[in-house]
């Protein structure tokens, strides 16, 4: 994620770093080249056969803006979903440390009971990290090593689906906890609905990353913009003149743009800029957990780097 402080509208202007820009220049120079040639042949040659009205295109223009609007809606709509998922990760794993901190037999100071709390935060940790890497294609191995004991970090590598078998152990965590009588049969339900409500969000997550918008749709999308601004100078060129290659590059930058940012925000778990920091966010659960249990290996925030929050 791009994060930027207050940027003057002139630096606004010039900025490309995080843009689509980067991207789609090539096809807008295409599109200005083609536009370029059209207004060189129809204004030398005073071709007249090939030219076309504005018509067609401002009727086609607005259809085309209707359809970008509504596939980058359904795509931020996923982007904000992201987040509000990623949101209740942080919330139910701040309520889970919680309840492990009091809600576990908070009468009872043994050795034993303080190093299952240990252990348990520490997997709800590990939980965190192993989801954003699942949903980054990542080996999550060195990000969960040290939050998980030995035997259980091996069983969960040897997995298939590493952030469920992390779950697994915090329920198994949970019935021994209920077996030496440190959770109460009336507390139990309330934490396990709090690992339901991970296992509902893991699933969640999984929904968006493995359900893209229609391909279909998204050809669709592309073949027309594509279309539109190539064949645009043959309607322009009779009205505009020598002005039609200028008039392309700005209506081909607005279009080729907007196609590009629905296709970068409709996966809001990956590694591009303007992607959710997954990163930042488990390694901010990681130290507030690690603080509401006092211990001190707690690593620093992430920071930006050159303005961008991974």
């Amino acid at each position: 994620m791009i994060v930027k402080g207050k940027v003057s509208w002139i630096r606004l202007l010039f900025h490309f770093r995080g843009s689509s820009f980067m991207e789609t220049w090539p096809r807008i120079l295409t599109a200005t080249v083609v536009a370029i040639v059209v207004t060189y042949v129809e204004l030398y040659y005073s071709i007249q056969e090939y030219t076309l009205t504005t018509i067609p295109f401002t009727l086609i223009g607005v259809a085309l803006g209707i359809f970008l609007g509504f596939r980058n809606n359904a795509a931020y709509d996923r982007f904000w979903e992201g987040r509000k998922l990623w949101g209740g990760v942080v919330n139910t794993s701040r309520s889970l440390t919680r309840q492990a901190c009091f809600v576990l037999n908070s009468s009872n100071s043994s050795e034993e009971l303080q190093h299952f709390r240990q252990v348990f935060v520490k997997r709800v940790i590990a939980f965190a990290h192993a989801l954003r890497c699942h949903l980054r294609n990542e080996n999550p191995a060195e990000e969960i090593k040290k939050f998980l004991p030995n035997e259980d970090w091996v069983s969960v590598l040897k997995s298939t689906h590493r952030p469920l078998a992390i779950l697994q152990q915090l329920g198994r965590d949970l019935a021994v906890a209920r077996n030496r009588s440190w959770l109460h049969e009336f507390n139990f339900p309330l934490m396990n609905n709090q690992l339901n409500e991970l296992s509902n969000i893991l699933g969640a997550c999984e929904r968006i990353k493995n359900t893209p918008i229609p391909f279909s749709y998204s050809v669709l999308i592309h073949r027309i913009v594509a279309s539109y601004c190539l064949f645009l100078p043959f309607g322009l060129v009779e009205t505009t003149g020598m002005l039609t290659p200028v008039v392309v590059l700005l209506i081909s930058y607005a279009f080729f743009e907007l196609d590009a940012i629905g296709d970068e925000i409709e996966d809001p778990f990956g590694l591009q800029p303007n992607d959710l920091p997954l990163k930042a966010i488990s390694r901010n659960i990681e130290i507030n957990l690690l603080e509401l249990i006092n211990d001190p290996d707690r690593s620093e925030p992430i920071k930006p780097e050159d303005g961008i929050l991974m």
